[in-house]
């Protein structure tokens, strides 16, 4: 009995260490096989000041971390930060996730109150850094720790990078859009790195935009990148190349005078309507209440009837309305005061 339990104590406790061998595999990372802002021949590093708000910032880089073999054990964003540091390099003031593993672009916005809260000064030479994640450098990337030019880049600003972009910059012709230019740059770029299948970019009316494809990577990117510069995207690009029209719709198209009643009637208002200084449908509404005003006259010397007078004129709005004679707002605001005038006669009055 007890050789019995002693084996399977044995069994129980070998099933264990294999199950703990299994799930406690080491994750591991090696250092990128590259890593810089960008891929071209100039890095693309810009912060946009004033972009929503006034003394707002919005930091844009090309961020470039490669791996022939792309990393499994751990995703960019647990493997990589990018940073703002101070002028010496000692600290961070803030920072992000990586969004992607090869050439992307990164951000960071900061609304003019946390500028303000971290003191930050235009024209500063802060620096941007691409870092690994501290909490990994001690068991990852070769044991090396931060190497700069190796798992870690950074630059640090200069004057000539701080761009005042100004609310509104949404202006023609769309390359006026300095942060429309920087984002176009970038894809341009990954464009190049990437080869897709589906351009980054696409060309319409001289001018180069991000197709959907490419402009998924920066809304991800960015935040609010298609409200903060809509200019940027492809989608909605073309101006109307005439007016629009007046109307639209086979209904409105039917209330038109001259739609019912040919275009001698038309004008004919039409040039009432300029000696009298309004449009042509308040003058038809003018000559459908003259019309309307004798045959209630008619109607009360006749009959001696308020009622029978107050129901003809409130017929004139719906004939108005179908012969094209008033406009349907015009028609509706009569209806309504006819209406309150019928319930005081009717109710009021005793009428009924």
């Amino acid at each position: 009995m007890i050789k019995r339990l002693r084996k399977y104590i044995w069994s129980f406790i070998i099933a264990v260490a294999v199950i703990l061998s299994i799930s406690t595999t080491a994750f591991a990372i090696g250092n990128p096989d590259a890593i810089d802002f960008g891929t071209g021949t100039v890095r693309i590093y810009n912060i946009y000041e004033n972009v929503l708000e006034d003394d707002d910032m919005l930091i844009v880089v090309e961020g470039y971390v490669y791996y022939a073999v792309p990393p499994t054990d751990y995703t960019a964003g647990e493997a990589f930060l990018f940073e703002i540091i101070n002028t010496a390099g000692t600290a961070t003031i803030e920072s992000v996730p990586l969004n992607q593993y090869g050439d992307r672009p990164l951000s960071i916005y900061l609304s003019a109150a946390r500028v303000t809260e971290l003191g930050l000064t235009t024209e500063t030479a802060y620096g941007l850094r691409i870092t690994p994640n501290p909490l990994l450098l001690d068991t990852e990337f070769g044991g090396g720790g931060a190497i700069e030019g190796t798992n870690q880049i950074t630059v640090f600003l200069a004057p000539a990078d701080y761009i005042d972009q100004e609310l509104g910059a949404d202006s023609s012709p769309p390359n006026d859009n300095l942060l429309r230019n920087g984002l176009i740059d970038i894809a341009d770029n990954m464009e190049k790195e990437d080869t897709p299948t589906d351009d980054y970019l696409a060309e319409v009316q001289g001018y180069r935009y991000l197709t959907v494809v490419g402009g998924n990577f920066f809304i991800e990117a960015i935040p609010g990148i298609v409200n903060i510069c809509p200019v940027a995207f492809q989608a909605g690009l073309e101006a109307l190349s005439s007016p629009p029209p007046e109307s639209t719709g086979t209904y409105a198209l039917t209330l038109t005078p001259a739609q019912k009643w040919g275009t001698t009637v038309a004008n004919g208002l039409t040039n009432l309507g300029l000696y009298m200084g309004i449009n042509q449908a308040l003058a038809g509404s003018l000559v459908l209440f003259v019309m309307a005003i004798a045959l209630a006259i008619y109607v009360y010397a006749k009959t001696q009837s308020g009622v029978s007078v107050l129901l003809i004129v409130a017929a004139v709005p719906f004939i108005g309305a179908y012969l094209g004679l008033m406009p349907i707002a015009l028609a509706f605001i009569v209806v309504i005061i006819l209406a309150a005038l019928l319930g005081y006669y009717f109710f009021s009055r005793g009428a009924l």
